[in-house]
């Protein structure tokens, strides 16, 4: 008798050397493999044991609630996991659980044993604690003294009215505090926990905004120097998600492809269904649609493509660096990809001297079908 795809599922996991752990959004076990079992050191993994673990591991904890703020993907290539009175040594991951809808239902829990390579005895003998520090904390941390350090200035500037180099001094004390607080809010943006509302969403309508938000209009009307082209399916389904979140996104793109061509050239949108699809853990299909956000600037090198996703990585003089990897993680919260291609809209000279020229920046987002 043919086994169904569930059972077969049910035996590779539990054949498995390493643990693997479901927990649904409360931290409660849905499910766990044989070698989670064995691990641990229990006959069963239930809520009481993941509570103790979170309460003995703080870094495991921590692990866990960044996963489920951010739908990000950690691990921890070596890590003391205490489990009541024994230590044992495992490379840890954790990764987000998704629904049939594209949403999150949850996390998946790898722990791997390192026992036999290195013993949890020795691990803590020899080294000290590692101290980490979240992005989100250290963000903290330099925001508090900068209000100080503003209202010093401000008083500074106050008690020499009439000196024009005092002026200039306090101004550029303020300018540059300024600057650090804008940088400290994308990064808390970007590490801190993001709450999307998911209703039906008109991607065009988003595009749309999108688009008057950067002051440009479309239909090949030019604006400021920049030319703006459309290629809609208008047979689109809606999308499941937080408009505001995405507007930001095409903002942040529709932007981006300007200030790369120098506010003279071509922006061109394109919708369309993918032909590709995903399946589910309960085997639905998930289809997605596409919007790529073309233009005719001058590229990339290799160099920064490898660099584009990466924070504080930035080709502009007064570019942060955060917009596109914040841009990326609200795309992923929705279930979808954010990634970049070399090769835009060619303009005539590119094309006569045999070089590729532009950007494209493509988004998948699951449809409401």
């Amino acid at each position: 008798m043919k086994r169904t795809n569930k059972s077969l599922w049910h035996d590779i996991v539990d054949s498995l050397g390493d643990a693997v752990i479901a927990l649904d959004l409360d931290l409660s076990p849905l499910a766990a493999n044989a070698a989670a079992a064995t691990i641990l050191g229990v006959s069963q993994v239930n809520r009481r044991l993941i509570e103790n673990l979170g309460r003995q591991n703080g870094w495991f904890q921590r692990m866990l609630q960044v996963c489920l703020e951010t739908g990000q993907d950690l691990a921890d290539p070596e890590a003391t996991l205490y489990i009541g009175p024994r230590a044992v040594l495992v490379r840890a991951e954790v990764a987000p659980l998704q629904s049939a809808n594209g949403g999150s239902a949850g996390i998946i829990v790898l722990l791997h044993d390192l026992s036999h390579q290195k013993s949890a005895e020795h691990a803590l003998e020899k080294g000290e604690p590692i101290l980490r520090l979240s992005p989100a904390g250290l963000a903290h941390e330099v925001k508090n003294p900068l209000t100080g350090i503003k209202g010093a200035a401000e008083l500074l500037a106050a008690m020499f009215p009439g000196e024009p180099r005092a002026r200039e001094y306090c101004d550029l004390i303020l300018s540059g505090v300024n600057r650090i607080a804008a940088l400290v809010e994308q990064v808390l943006a970007v590490s801190g926990p993001q709450r999307l509302r998911r209703e039906p969403v008109n991607i065009h309508r988003t595009l749309h905004q999108a688009l008057r938000m950067a002051g440009l209009e479309i239909n090949r009307r030019e604006t400021s120097g920049i030319v703006v082209e459309q290629e809609f399916d208008p047979s689109l389904p809606e999308v499941i998600g937080d408009e505001a979140a995405l507007e930001r996104v095409f903002l942040n793109l529709i932007r981006n492809a300007v200030e790369a061509m120098e506010e003279r050239g071509t922006v061109r949108l394109r919708t369309r269904m993918e032909t590709e699809f995903r399946l589910s853990a309960e085997g639905k299909r998930i289809r997605f649609l596409r919007v790529d956000v073309a233009d005719s600037g001058p590229g990339m090198t290799e160099g920064e493509m490898r660099q584009l996703f990466t924070p504080f990585f930035t080709t502009k003089a007064s570019g942060s660096g955060l917009g596109l990897v914040l841009s990326q993680r609200i795309v992923f919260l929705h279930g979808g990809k954010l990634w970049a291609e070399r090769g835009g809209i060619s303009p005539a000279e590119a094309e006569s001297e045999g070089r590729a020229a532009g950007m494209t920046f493509k988004v998948t987002l699951p449809v409401n079908m």
